[in-house]
């Protein structure tokens, strides 16, 4: 069986950005243009009824309230999650690009080709997914532990609360792990082949989920020095302008501009640990 090296492919995200600094701010940019569009679609799309209701729910993982709420707000929500996905395949495309054909540099390595396609659809393979082992399965495991708890067996509904979130937790991350070199497999090959993703990733379910471990620590770490950056940086122009109108304006700018890119190196460092995994399994690659 090939070695997979943990930290090696988690270490990936931050060496990718220190090699293309300049894309990283690109792509940051491009985070932040979508943004924008999807608070204009927003703004279009829902009138302000449908935003009052939006502000006001409280979600929960009742089921019955997420059909409800996708009802009521039609084919334009649809809309936005299948633009946020578009956008999403987009960024992807180029981390990906930028680690396995790191001499296609140009335009920061972003395109609108086959390759956004298929991790376009890849993406809505992961929702769907993400839907039928985590949020459905919460969903019921919610009611079934309102219905316990209603007949008065409150002891046994914490009971099946803990075990059955336990289940849950394990399930997702299991078919997660197992499926989390579909878009650096779909990229490299040029097409979308779940099974031999699922196969692909046999044997290696405790350094991938280790790999993972090490990302999720980073991108906190990254986010957290990241925000306290801003809160500096907006804590100094706060010093300096007094209270006047445009420093205020100013340092709201900073944390307009240091919250998409705190995204950016996420994405970025989940995106690249995958993709190096991939080619340590592939190393003709």
């Amino acid at each position: 069986m090939i070695a997979l090296s943990p930290v090696a492919a988690a270490l990936e995200g931050p060496r990718t950005m220190r090699r293309h600094p300049v894309s990283l701010l690109i792509w940051g940019g491009l985070y932040l243009g979508s943004l924008i569009l999807l608070s204009v679609l927003l703004v279009a799309v829902f009138g302000d009824e449908v935003r009052r209701d939006l502000a006001q729910t409280r979600f929960t993982a009742d089921p019955r309230e997420v059909l409800q709420l996708i009802s009521h707000l039609g084919g334009a929500m649809a809309l936005i999650i299948l633009l946020a996905a578009a956008m999403s395949a987009v960024l992807a495309g180029a981390i990906l690009r930028s680690i396995m054909h790191p001499e296609q540099s140009q335009g920061a390595y972003l395109r609108l080709g086959a390759d956004e396609v298929r991790l376009f659809v890849v993406a809505l393979i992961a929702w769907a997914t993400a839907l039928f082992v985590t949020a459905i399965p919460s969903g019921a495991l919610t009611l079934l532990t309102a219905t316990v708890a209603g007949a008065g067996a409150r002891g046994l509904s914490a009971w099946i609360a803990f075990l059955g979130g336990l289940a849950v937790i394990g399930l997702s991350m299991w078919v997660g792990v197992r499926l989390s070199l579909l878009s650096p497999q779909t990229f490299a090959e040029g097409r979308i082949n779940v099974r031999e993703s699922w196969v692909l990733t046999h044997g290696h379910f405790w350094g991938l989920l280790g790999m993972f471990v090490l990302n999720l620590l980073m991108a906190l770490g990254a986010t957290m020095a990241m925000s306290l950056v801003g809160g500096i940086l907006t804590g100094l122009i706060a010093l300096i302008g007094g209270g006047s109108k445009l420093f205020v304006i100013l340092g709201l700018l900073v944390n307009l501009l240091i919250a998409p890119l705190i995204v950016t190196v996420q994405t970025v460092i989940l995106t690249a640990g995958p993709a190096r995994a991939y080619r340590q399994l592939h190393p003709d690659i």
